[in-house]
């Protein structure tokens, strides 16, 4: 019903229109006037139904394809915005962590540092422990060997002496006492 009123309106318009430009000449005895009216209301009829409408209808059809875009972008935006905040969130996680890391990793390297310091020193006072007491038995050795050395030097300058300043009745004597004193030591393993 609306639609029928619209189409009288432009009618009406178009009828207006038409008789303010009427030059009075007549067709098939209906005047010009009318005929112009009538004409231009079943021109925008035509046009209306046939390119209007399917205009319309795609215009409304892209106007709602817009909106829905329109809706995705902001949606889409949405997230974006989500997820860069849950980025920014994670790499400031991140960077603490790291953060942490370094932290561990410092305090770790220092431990470990003061660990084999210790340990080197330990180990050095047990080498140089060691070569104390290497020096001390070589020493040690050193000083037995030389006494030896010393002794043997001696009985054999003792020998030497004794053969060329000792006489044959000395060295029997010598020989009496020995046997002497070998005799005195049967006596007391026995006892």
């Amino acid at each position: 019903m609306k639609r029928i009123f619209g189409w009288g309106l432009i009618f009406v318009c178009a009828l207006i229109f038409a008789i303010l430009v009427d030059t009075g000449v007549k067709h098939l005895g209906v005047p010009d006037y009318i005929w112009l009216s009538v004409n231009l209301t079943l021109f925008l009829y035509v046009l209306d139904r046939y390119v209007g409408r399917p205009m319309g209808a795609f215009l409304e059809a892209r106007s709602q394809g817009i909106a829905e875009e329109l809706e995705n972008a902001r949606r889409q935006l949405q997230e974006a915005d989500s997820l860069q905040a849950d980025v920014s969130r994670r790499l400031s996680e991140l960077e603490d962590e790291v953060a942490q890391l370094e932290t561990r990793a410092l305090s770790e390297g220092q431990a470990e540092a003061a660990a084999i310091e210790e340990q080197t020193q330990q180990e050095e006072t047990r080498f140089l422990l060691r070569v104390d007491e290497e020096i001390t038995r070589r020493e040690a050795e050193a000083r037995a060997r030389l006494a030896q050395d010393a002794a043997d030097l001696t009985a054999q300058l003792a020998r030497d002496l004794l053969e060329r300043e000792m006489t044959d009745e000395d060295r029997h004597r010598v020989f009496e006492r020995s046997l002497d004193a070998m005799r005195g030591l049967e006596g007391k393993e026995e006892a």
